[in-house]
């Protein structure tokens, strides 16, 4: 069962293929290749989608032409950047992401301090973890520990959060500036007004509760870690199936968390 907590919402805005195709030399802007521009976008797109998609589908989603996008899967597919479903024919992104983000991804001073602690965390409570950080528009996962349950929630490495009322995105949007978050609502969320005090509760009490906001199926906790300089450099979020949540387990998660997410905070410097 998937995670609802990392359900995806329609696509930030981009520029659009004719501004993309355009190079900018002009104000100091560097030139920028087009086909490498609209081979990005549809590996973003790719990024974003629940399901494998098709080249229409492709060709809707970033707005250039079908065949443009065809030759555009071809290139990627070749260093195994997406890859074909041979029976329907759609595309997913390929390992070929994998080894390109493996090196980024294992330098990342906060993935390796929560790794150990996530393990732990899972082993506690029996419960799937996850770390997630910002990434200046949206929370993506950058590591993620299954629970041994049979029926659990899942949050893939790579995994776009982007839903307000997500426990880990509330985590995020908290420690970020009022411009930061109105211009997150600008993506067709609503008013940010309405979540402002919210978002001082989340930072009052350290933490933040998805009961079943983003679906009937999922309960969730996030709780901020946080560098030696006191910056929020991610969240680290716990996942239940809404139908194992008991009432000693709803006070008792959040704690072990927010617990959980300082011991990481005190192996990137930040003090108890």
């Amino acid at each position: 069962m998937a995670a609802n907590d990392s359900d995806l919402i329609p696509p930030v805005s981009v520029a659009t293929s004719d501004a993309i195709a355009q190079d900018n030399e002009s104000s100091g802007g560097r030139a920028r290749i087009a086909a490498l521009a609209n081979g990005i976008r549809v590996l973003e797109f790719l990024s974003r989608a629940q399901n494998a998609r098709g080249v229409t589908e492709l060709a809707e989603d970033t707005g250039l032409h079908k065949s443009t996008v065809s030759r555009i899967l071809s290139t990627l597919e070749l260093f195994s950047l997406v890859e074909q479903d041979p029976e329907t024919q759609r595309f997913s992104l390929g390992v070929g992401i994998v080894t390109l983000a493996g090196p980024l991804l294992a330098d990342m001073d906060v993935r390796r301090a929560a790794r150990p602690i996530l393990r732990d965390l899972t082993e506690v409570t029996g419960e799937s973890t996850a770390l997630v950080m910002w990434t200046g528009v949206d929370g993506v996962v950058v590591e993620h520990v299954s629970s041994p349950k049979l029926v659990k929630h899942i949050t893939p490495v790579g995994t776009r959060i982007f839903r307000p009322h997500s426990a880990s995105t509330r985590v995020l949007l908290a420690e970020q500036t009022e411009m930061t978050v109105r211009r997150y609502f600008d993506g067709g969320w609503g008013d940010p007004d309405d979540v402002f005090g919210l978002l001082m509760q989340v930072r009052a009490q350290g933490y933040a509760v998805n009961d079943g906001e983003t679906s009937p199926e999922e309960w969730s906790v996030a709780a901020p870690i946080r560098d030696y300089d006191g910056l929020c450099v991610a969240s680290l979020l716990l996942s239940v199936p809404y139908s194992r949540v008991t009432d000693a387990m709803r006070d008792d998660l959040p704690r072990r968390t927010v617990q959980a997410a300082r011991r990481v905070s005190h192996r990137l410097g930040f003090p108890d």
